[in-house]
């Protein structure tokens, strides 16, 4: 086999069906090589978007995503979306198009060190020859997918795709696979510090993170929450890990309102972090001074003094808290803060604000709609406010945090379940950053709703020069409509001012066979009295 007709049975066996990009000259061969083995291409109108798709695609389907660029620009703006997979642990091949061995290091056009670019971005990334083309992607599928998934970086030599690949017959593309039950470490032998802590707290809070949710143990906290009622906070990221009706449930770090759970987060006299991973919210942002033992698949890079580390598989961490006591007055502040949340937004109802939008929203999307949310003020509102009825159904960045997210990531939802409602929940700013993937929408046909919470500003930041009382600066996009028509790029635009606009035009967008943008003009001073300073 050629070395493009090599990667390309490797990606299929391995399960890949589709990968994003934008392609070069030298990225014809690996396209018809891809075609061929079943993988559709998927182009868009910026590489960074492409890398977002291939992101989120992994998160739904669990099979590595894969995206593509070419030289120089092309590398340059897919580093954006790849920072992004690093960061929200998604495992994710980026491939892109290099200069032959004889120009590597001249000066040429396009030509810029991808090894160098991509190397504080990935995991590892891998320059393919035709001799080490196979044993590199095997590796590179292994790489991804170890705790903690993330992006590698595959260069491609213009010169490379047709020249023969040196392959072992044996060689064959794996993932490691950690099987259940199975791992490093004991939890049956925790160090004695360990066992007294979870034997003798009486008022204990669990922190689920990224890693717990990637797990998938919500079934099994929930199981021990059954026996044992303690409260638990989920980072963003983690949010659906057990249903926010359940009463151990008492809301999300980081995100709005936040600072109502600081009266739980203070009484608790152990802290215990389950799969809990600080590149969402570090521990001594919210943590007072109080023991925290940490369970996690991998060691992390704690800086909380006297906090134990517990690494093992996921099912062993639950396993250990049986010898954990409830408390019903931890619990009955979970309550409390609930409820503090829910009354100040009740005391936003009035007007047409985010709150009162988004609460439409969840009133009128089915229960097993997938919404993505973009990068600004309303992604802490949302992250806060929004009920997750299953499991990965609210897609977000918070470990990257990039603006432009939200509109790529829906309509790789939409290709990957296309019978599924898939809305889009973003501001004007990161609208504007990806607007042009309106068009990959149209082209691929697929539906998406999506709704623009317009204020004209990029208002976090504008919230965020509020605390050092300064004017607003450099945060104005525009004045008057954003859209200042009824079609985008051939999409159907909808200006909303008011609630029952609002209503109208959801249900709309729900009947149609077709995308929908709906422009929420809405009264952003609310963002001010939600958001909380970190």
């Amino acid at each position: 086999m050629t070395v493009a007709e090599l990667l390309a049975r490797r990606l299929k066996e391995h399960g890949v069906r589709r990968f994003f990009g934008i392609p070069g000259g030298p990225s014809i061969p690996y396209m018809e090589a891809f075609r061929k083995e079943g993988i559709e291409f998927i182009l868009t109108s910026h590489e960074a978007s492409a890398a977002v798709m291939a992101d989120v695609t992994a998160r739904m389907t669990h099979v590595t995503g894969v995206c593509h660029a070419t030289f120089g620009p092309g590398a340059t703006n897919l580093s954006t979306g790849v920072g992004g997979a690093l960061l929200d642990r998604s495992p994710l091949l980026a491939l892109t198009s290099e200069v032959p061995d004889s120009w590597a290091g001249r000066t040429t056009q396009m030509n810029i060190d991808h090894q160098a670019l991509f190397a504080p971005l990935t995991k590892a990334t891998y320059r393919l020859t035709e001799a080490t083309a196979g044993e590199i992607i095997s590796e590179s599928l292994s790489v991804a997918n170890d705790e903690y998934p993330g992006p590698v970086h595959l260069g491609l030599p213009s010169d490379l795709a047709e020249r023969t690949a040196k392959v072992k017959a044996e060689v064959k593309a794996e993932v490691k696979v950690e099987v259940e039950g199975e791992g490093e470490g004991d939890l049956f032998h925790l160090d004695e510090r360990a066992r007294v802590l979870l034997a003798s707290a009486r008022r204990p809070l669990i922190a689920a993170g990224l890693s717990a949710m990637r797990a998938g143990i919500g079934p099994a906290l929930l199981r021990l929450l059954d026996r044992c009622p303690v409260p638990v906070v989920v980072t963003p990221m983690a949010k659906g890990i057990i249903p926010e009706s359940h009463p151990c449930y008492a809301g999300v770090l980081f995100h709005a309102l936040s600072d109502r759970l600081s009266k739980l987060t203070r009484e608790a006299d152990l802290v215990i972090g389950l799969g809990y991973d600080p590149v969402e919210y570090n521990y001594e942002s919210w943590l007072h001074k109080v023991p925290l033992l940490h369970f996690n698949i991998i060691e992390t890079d704690l800086q909380v003094p006297g906090a134990i580390q517990v690494v093992s598989s996921a099912p062993k961490w639950v396993e250990a808290l049986k010898v954990l006591h409830g408390s019903d007055e931890m619990v009955a502040m979970a309550a409390e803060a609930r409820s503090s949340v829910r009354t100040v937004l009740q005391e936003l109802y009035a007007g047409f604000t985010p709150v009162t939008a988004i609460e439409i929203l969840q009133d009128l999307l089915p229960r097993d709609a997938f919404v993505t949310a973009d990068v600004g003020s309303h992604l802490h509102l949302l992250g806060q406010m929004w009920n997750v009825a299953q499991r990965g159904r609210l897609i977000m960045t918070n470990g990257w945090s990039s603006m432009g997210f939200g509109l790529p990531a829906s309509i790789a939802a939409a290709i990957t379940c296309p019978k599924a409602t898939v809305a889009c929940i973003t501001g004007d700013g990161g609208l504007l950053m990806y607007a042009g993937e309106m068009m990959t929408a149209r082209r691929l046909g697929v539906k998406i709703i999506v709704i623009v919470l317009a204020d004209g500003e990029l208002n976090l930041i504008r919230v965020k020069e509020s605390w050092r009382k300064l004017s607003p600066y450099g945060t104005d996009l525009y004045h008057g409509s954003l859209f200042g028509s009824d079609t985008f790029l051939g999409t159907e635009v909808m200006r909303v001012i008011d609630n029952d606009g609002m209503h109208r035009a959801v249900s709309k967008a729900l009947r149609s066979d077709k995308s929908m943008i709906i422009e929420a003009a809405t009264d952003a001073s609310v963002y001010s009295s939600l958001i909380v300073k970190s």
